[in-house]
């Protein structure tokens, strides 16, 4: 719609964008009535994409395409009528729009490793500022990244794509007539990441291995298209290709293997754009014919200063023969050799391990024994240090909600008192609604925390809130609030704070200045 002012009827303001139309009209009391019409208090014959009508009583002046000559005050004499307007040209900040659908519609793309250059060429009325952000952030110059702007337009450079880059962007041009916001989003594309780990054994034995992976936690921005295997045997250098798997199927069997020979095992994720780095197994060792299989992880039975004591089961394969007993071994926790615990198989399956370190963390793992030899070993144990039993410490002291506000609550607390050196190793902080009995853990903190500010809740919502000390004796008896913390609602509706000192009727004269002070809460 065109933009229209109605001189005598006092809309003596109008904002047009430039490149639109507007048309001001003026109505008179006679029909005979010649009218003259003047900008900025000279009068106007002509002027360029201006166009004079009259039609009865009313007179126009139509402008087909706004440009910047034509803001200023305009005035209409004619007659016994004589009256005003203003027109104002916007002119805020745009972008092609063939361009801004191309940018806005498809993501853009970029190959990791490689440069990119974004440029946007703009127009509107000077000066225009011009920003880069990136999920919110405003970018700013550093190694790769560089952010460029002239009068007319704004370039974002990358030097070296990488995957990191990816993500929102939104550029924002603005000046005194408006802002202009476009959207876009960049896709930077590269080989995947290795599978994620570990490459498990699924099954052993002396005519195949099967082994199993997970998919990488990165594609690359391509999904993977397949997985190469190969093995190495240990002892030697060289890996030997076994073949490949589709992208639906991250497990593998291989029947070329050897009675009790050991191997290790890599894959490689395969996208359009590469080759991953590889994902390496630890010594896989395929099975004798009659040897028993692996038993589950032993479990941990007691420790003290110098002694830990350990248990196992059987193995679900024992092979073919009676298990005659059980090879038992020991590491220290973050060492990869394993040494053994006795000079001769163990017939219980159960073990008390002696002569260790006291304060030394350590794993353990089993191996079954039968006529055909030893079998493969149990995973290992959940590490555990050689120490005597501690207690868990007492209760934190002084719980209580320090502050709240329409969506969190803080506590506060002191630490436990020490008992026999048994130092507080951290906190957990548990909460459960008021219409529930079951505690839903909210954060585990260090020792040093003695707060911590509780979030996410709904104005007015009620619940109850608990503290308890953790050490190595296990955990401590929990501290609970002895009634439910209220998150207070956070909403007040403001308030005008009319007195006195505010008039109600003021008169001024035309042409000075008016300021009207209205203090609120």
């Amino acid at each position: 719609s065109v933009p229209r002012c109605y001189l005598n009827k006092q809309l003596a303001t109008m904002r047009v964008l430039k490149g639109d139309p507007a048309e001001l009209s003026c109505t008179v009391s006679k029909d005979n009535v010649t009218g003259t019409w003047f900008k900025d208090g000279l009068k106007l014959t002509s002027m360029d994409g201006v166009v004079f009508e009259k039609k009865g009583l009313v007179h126009k002046l139509i402008i087909n395409k706004v440009e910047d000559i034509h803001a200023g005050k305009y005035r209409f004499e004619g007659g016994d009528v004589k009256t005003e307007a203003s027109i104002f040209v916007e002119d805020p900040p745009q972008v092609d729009k063939i361009l801004l659908k191309n940018l806005t519609s498809v993501p853009t793309v970029a190959k990791a490793g490689e440069g990119l250059k974004l440029r946007i060429p703009f127009e509107g009325r000077g000066p225009i500022r011009a920003a880069w952000l990136k999920d919110r952030m405003e970018l700013g110059d550093d190694t790769r990244i560089r952010v460029d702007k002239t009068d007319t337009c704004t370039t974002l450079s990358i030097s070296s794509c990488d995957r990191k880059d990816c993500g929102d962007y939104k550029v924002r041009l603005k000046n005194d007539s408006g802002i202009l916001e476009i959207n876009l989003k960049l896709m930077v594309i590269d080989k995947p990441q290795p599978p994620a780990g570990p490459i498990k054994t699924v099954e052993r034995s002396a005519n195949n291995i099967t082994i199993q992976w997970k998919p990488p936690k990165d594609d690359g921005g391509k999904p993977v298209q397949r997985y190469l295997v190969e093995r190495q045997q240990v002892g030697r250098n060289d890996w030997e290709t076994l073949g490949e798997t589709p992208r639906s199927c991250t497990s593998f069997t291989t029947s070329k293997v050897e009675e009790e020979m050991s191997y290790y095992f890599r894959v490689r994720a395969v996208n359009a754009e590469g080759v991953s780095d590889a994902l390496e197994s630890e010594e896989v060792k395929a099975a004798g014919k009659a040897s028993p299989g692996a038993p589950d992880a032993p479990e941990i039975i007691s420790t003290s200063r110098d002694t830990i004591t350990i248990s196992w089961k059987a193995p679900c394969k024992t092979g073919a023969s009676q298990i005659t007993g059980y090879i038992v071994q020991k590491r220290k926790k973050g060492t990869v050799t394993w040494l053994p615990v006795t000079n001769v198989p163990v017939k219980d399956k159960k073990l008390k391990v002696t002569s260790l370190k006291k304060g030394v963390q350590y794993e353990f793992r089993v191996a079954a024994v039968n006529a055909a030899g030893t079998g493969q070993p149990s995973d290992p144990s959940e590490p555990a240090f050689a120490r005597d039993p501690t207690k868990p410490p007492g209760q934190v002291q002084d719980l209580k909600v320090s502050s709240s506000d329409g969506t969190s609550v803080t506590l506060t607390w002191n630490k436990p008192e020490v008992q026999d050196g048994n130092d507080v190793k951290g906190y957990e902080v548990e909460m459960r609604p008021c219409n529930s009995l079951s505690w839903t853990k909210c954060f585990t903190l260090p020792a040093e925390s003695t707060s911590c500010r509780v979030q996410g809740l709904q104005a007015r919502e009620k619940l109850f809130l608990r503290v308890r000390a953790l050490s190595d004796g296990g955990p401590g008896e929990p501290s609970e609030l002895k009634a439910c913390a209220g998150a207070a609602a956070a909403v007040v509706s403001p308030r005008l704070l009319i007195d006195d000192t505010v008039k109600s009727f003021l008169v001024i004269k035309a042409g000075n200045p008016i300021r009207v002070k209205i203090p609120f809460e």
